[in-house]
């Protein structure tokens, strides 16, 4: 076998093709994360429901777990978070402050109270009518990051696309650092949160099989092209 490689194809296609490697790894690798978050998620909702005070201001609470429903107690005030509801339809997501005494540097954490359908966008997914429905349950969450495509809070009317615990505080009368940024309660409905659902690890593994075929292609049309040009033949 006789092989010239062209240099400058070869040094164009070289990193090109560690690039394509490197992507699907990545993607395996999150795979790897994603099944972990899930599996910690799944071993934190199936624990017996703590305290919220005892968990919160001893900083050991986990994503998942639920909380004692004794132990929350919230204000009548509220902020307005967008989301969907039980049903799938869009709408509101009530969150009412907790006054936690004993954590002095953010002595409020927000607890999902209700939601509240949009009027003009009520069917929930099974095509009935969203009504308005009260939280039952509550369990401890990272609050979803804005997004670059999320809309624009509008903080004197309560309304919010995406966590601010700053803009939160003050839009419910109190300084900005009282509302505790790393956690809030969200309803416990017994499914995986959504940040956990829109990418599953099957589909990274698919992602991860894109990258590695369009690579064997690189190979292929490369080696292809050399052939082609007689620079790469199988005898001598």
């Amino acid at each position: 076998m006789t092989f010239r490689p062209y240099p400058i194809l070869t040094l164009l296609t070289l990193p090109a093709l560690a690039f394509l490697i490197w992507l699907g790894s990545w993607q395996l690798d999150r795979r790897a994360w994603k099944a972990e978050l899930i599996a910690a998620f799944e071993a934190s909702a199936e624990a017996p429901p703590v305290g919220l005070e005892e968990t919160l201001c001893a900083g050991s609470p986990a994503t998942g777990q639920r909380v004692d429903m004794n132990t929350v107690f919230p204000s009548d005030d509220a902020v307005k978070v967008y989301g969907t509801g039980p049903e799938g339809a869009p709408g509101w997501r009530i969150f009412a402050p907790v006054l936690v005494p004993a954590c002095d540097d953010a002595p409020l954490i927000l607890a999902e109270t209700a939601f509240e359908p949009l009027e003009t966008a009520m069917r929930g997914g099974d095509g009935r009518t969203a009504e308005r429905s009260v939280v039952q349950s509550l369990r401890f969450e990272t609050p979803a990051p804005r997004g670059p495509f999320t809309p624009a809070d509008s903080p004197g009317q309560s309304e919010f696309y995406a966590f601010d615990a700053g803009a939160m505080a003050v839009s419910l009368g109190f300084d900005a650092g009282d509302v505790n940024a790393d956690w809030w309660l969200a309803a416990d409905d017994g499914s995986l949160p959504a940040y956990l659902t829109q990418t599953p690890p099957e589909r990274h593994v698919g992602y991860a099989v894109t990258w590695f075929l369009m690579a064997a292609a690189l190979i292929a049309v490369y080696l292809l092209f050399h052939v082609r040009a007689g620079r790469l033949t199988l005898r001598r």
